[in-house]
């Protein structure tokens, strides 16, 4: 029995799961070699498990890099299918991205991840990532949501995601004592590069989570960036929560 009382687990299985969130997390394909070298696996490993994955129809082969196929589509509606998060953040969301004109997101945390529930990404420009990474300690909606949850539920890895983020321990806890103090969190290039967000918690009795707003660093910046968009995100905030409980 693991410390999470969930029972054992099987390492093929977790191995392959690790093979997918780095597909899921990268926004462009990602090859055999790149893939070894975030999960600490041997590529002739990795080889075989994406090649599992592709041959179940759950990755996509591109040239020699890979990317997650659209079964996934097929699942994230079976799972809408199953809870109404989806239904309460829509409209509320959709009313942020419409007043920000830029994407917006409502994330929850789960098992210490960051999950997309609902995103509106109408307003994003090419091939913007319009999604979270399921890091907490590097995007705005994760850091607002770390915030707000006690001190020993940190992450004991903090991973480079580009060079903008913070990776020792004890910076990001003095940036999560500035997001308690002013009631925001802000992300400046941290989670994807030429990306800012910005986020604040929404916590209920069942759930802590975030509502996002992010754009490009050079649109996304200055006053509307660290003052308006924050007000925009409190009063979408209290809307969610009152929606929830």
């Amino acid at each position: 029995m693991n410390a999470d009382g969930h029972g054992e687990t099987i390492d093929a299985t977790a191995r392959s799961l690790s093979v997918l969130n780095v597909l899921i997390d990268t926004p462009e394909p990602v090859g055999v070699t790149e893939i070894a070298s975030q999960t600490a696996m041997t590529k002739s490993t990795v080889h075989k498990h994406v090649s599992t994955l592709a041959n179940l129809g759950y990755v996509t082969k591109v040239g020699r890099q890979y990317e997650p196929s659209i079964r996934f589509l097929d699942c994230a509606r079976r799972v809408q299918w199953g809870t109404d998060l989806v239904d309460t953040a829509r409209e509320p969301v959709d009313e942020l991205a419409a007043m920000a004109n830029e994407v917006a997101g409502f994330v929850v945390e789960q098992n210490g991840v960051a999950v997309d529930v609902y995103c509106a990404d109408q307003y994003a420009s090419g091939t913007f990532p319009a999604y979270n990474t399921r890091h907490l300690h590097c995007s705005a909606a994760g850091k607002a949501i770390l915030a707000a949850l006690p001190d020993e539920r940190l992450e004991s890895e903090l991973p480079a995601l580009t060079p903008h983020t913070i990776t020792d321990g004890e910076e990001l806890q003095s940036e999560l004592d500035r997001i308690r103090e002013r009631g925001f969190s802000l992300d400046r290039q941290e989670q994807f590069a030429a990306v800012n967000s910005v986020a604040v918690s929404v916590e209920t009795d069942s759930l802590t989570g975030a509502v996002y707003v992010s754009g490009r660093a050079d649109e996304l910046s200055g006053k509307r960036f660290e003052e308006n968009i924050p007000g925009l995100l409190l009063s979408a905030s209290r809307l969610l929560t009152d929606a929830l409980e």
